[in-house]
C-alpha cells in the first residue's frame, strides 16, 4: 500500500509540474511582446459575436493595420449559433464602422476553432508567411506556438488590453486555456 501511494504522489508530482509549466508558457506569452516588423498578414482570430473580446480584438487588429504594420488583415472567424453572421463579417463591420480608410480584408467565414483560424488562413494567404496574430491575451500562447507549427514565420502578437474583464473572468479563461493546451498537444505535435 505504501509502495502505490509513493506511485501516486509521484504522478501527482509530474501532472502538478506539467500543468504549471503549461500555466507559465500561457502567462510569458501574455506578458512578453515581441519587437513588431512589417509583417505580411496581420490576423484577427475570432470570439463570440456581440463580446467585447471580439470589438477590442478587431479594433487592436485595425490600430496594428493604421501604424502600418501590415497591408491585409485577415478576419478570422464562423458562426458561432445559429441565425447569426459569421464572425469574421461582424469584425469587418466594426472595421468599416471605425476604420478612415478601408483596409484590404480577407475573410475567412469557416472556422470554428483556433486550429481552423489559422489553417484557413494559410490555405488564404498563400506564399504570405509573416502574420501577426491579435487575440485575447491568455490566447496568444495557444494561437502563436499553432502558428509556427502550420509554417508561419516569423509570427507577432499583440492583444488588446484585457480591462473589459473582471479579475474572476481573467482567472477562469486563464485556467480554461491551460486545459486548452493539453488539448492541442497532439496538433502542436503532428500540425
Amino acid at each position: 500500500m505504501k509502495k502505490l501511494w509513493k506511485i501516486i504522489k509521484y504522478l501527482l508530482y509530474i501532472i502538478a509540474g506539467f500543468l504549471l509549466v503549461d500555466l507559465a508558457v500561457i502567462v510569458f506569452f501574455s506578458v512578453y511582446r515581441p519587437v513588431m516588423q512589417k509583417a505580411d498578414a496581420i490576423i484577427v482570430l475570432g470570439a463570440a459575436i456581440n463580446t467585447p473580446a471580439l470589438y477590442n480584438r478587431t479594433l487592436e487588429g485595425l490600430k496594428l493595420y493604421n501604424q502600418g504594420d501590415s497591408n491585409v488583415m485577415v478576419l478570422s472567424g464562423g458562426v458561432d449559433y445559429p441565425k447569426s453572421i459569421p464572425e469574421a463579417v461582424y469584425m469587418q463591420n466594426v472595421i468599416l464602422q471605425n476604420a478612415s480608410t478601408v483596409p484590404d480584408l480577407v475573410l475567412d467565414e469557416n472556422a470554428h476553432s483556433t486550429y481552423e483560424n489559422l489553417k484557413n488562413t494559410r490555405d488564404k494567404i498563400g506564399t504570405r508567411k509573416s502574420i501577426i496574430i491579435v487575440s485575447d491575451s491568455f490566447h496568444l500562447a495557444r494561437a502563436v506556438l499553432l502558428a509556427k507549427r502550420l509554417g508561419f514565420g516569423p509570427v507577432y502578437w499583440s492583444s488588446p488590453s484585457p480591462g473589459y474583464y473582471s479579475a474572476d473572468e481573467l482567472a477562469y479563461y486563464y485556467l480554461r486555456e491551460v486545459l486548452a493546451m493539453i488539448d492541442y498537444i497532439p496538433k502542436f505535435i503532428f500540425g
